[in-house]
């Protein structure tokens, strides 16, 4: 069966993606693999960048293993706590199996930042110099993150006829059985949103920027689609986003970011050094 706009019925939906499931290679599942992936092409793209920009590669591998840690451990620890507290309360030994899938987005840019900028301030260097490597090398590696999150749909939107929805078997509140249904999925927006300004990154990498340049118009970027793609998220499921006043902590931390963004880009870019 599956499920259309107004309700369950017999008549396909027909959607540019099928149902799928992404099957898992021994131990290894899909979404793991890619998140990984993902962790290791920004890894790599940090170094190139650093010795394309001419800053200190050691610092920077030192870096990337502070943001990593700091970036899985926030994202882990907002997806539990304001997302969906209520399915770790009685098993709280889940928690730590992240390989599962369930990471806050906000929480990793939130850790992440303040963690590596700790790191860069305690090595007396330039915080926004090396956040603009951050940034850059980010975005490919978050994009292939994301197609992780769509191999298993992790983040359902609503029931659609929009020619990305994606069929994908769920049990919405009341049903008494699963239902293939065609529903926006966030994570594969999320990934053509990140696909987009990674493409944009390299567009303006063919000459210098200022410093604070990438990580300005990053967060600004990101922050203002990421909002209103919130929107599409699915409220008809028993493990839909929390909302706090109507809103997912994901909106609110486009708000943050995007004022994060503004605040750089109007008072603290910096020229490049004359040696660049």
């Amino acid at each position: 069966m599956r499920c259309g706009r107004g309700g369950w019925h017999n008549a396909p939906i027909i959607s540019v993606i099928p149902y799928f499931e992404a099957p898992n290679i021994g131990p290894i599942q899909p979404w793991g693999f890619f998140v990984a992936s993902g962790a290791l092409l920004s890894i790599i793209l940090a170094g190139r960048v650093c010795k394309r920009w001419g800053l200190d590669q050691d610092v920077m591998s030192e870096l990337a293993a502070w943001v990593l840690v700091g970036g899985f451990v926030g994202a882990r620890l907002v997806h539990v706590f304001l997302y969906r507290w209520v399915d770790y309360e009685d098993n709280l030994g889940d928690i730590f199996k992240m390989w599962e899938g369930g990471l806050s987005s906000y929480g990793g840019f939130v850790f992440a930042p303040l963690v590596g900028a700790w790191f860069v301030w305690k090595k007396k260097l330039n915080v926004l110099h090396f956040g603009d490597v951050c940034i850059f090398a980010f975005m490919p590696g978050w994009t292939l993150g994301r197609v992780g999150c769509f191999a298993i749909h992790d983040h359902p939107g609503r029931i659609t006829d929009f020619f990305l929805a994606a069929e994908m078997k769920l049990q919405p509140i009341g049903a008494a059985e699963p239902f293939i249904q065609a529903r926006h999925d966030l994570g594969l927006y999320d990934g053509i949103l990140t696909l987009v300004l990674s493409a944009l990154f390299f567009w303006w990498a063919r000459r210098p920027r200022p410093i604070g340049f990438y990580v300005a118009w990053g967060s600004m970027l990101y922050a203002v689609p990421r909002f209103f793609l919130d929107y599409l998220r699915a409220t008809d499921l028993s493990w839909s986003d929390t909302r706090y006043l109507g809103l997912t902590p994901a909106q609110y931390g486009s708000i943050i970011l995007l004022a994060f963004g503004a605040w750089i880009l109007t008072r603290r870019l910096q020229p490049l050094p004359s040696s660049s």
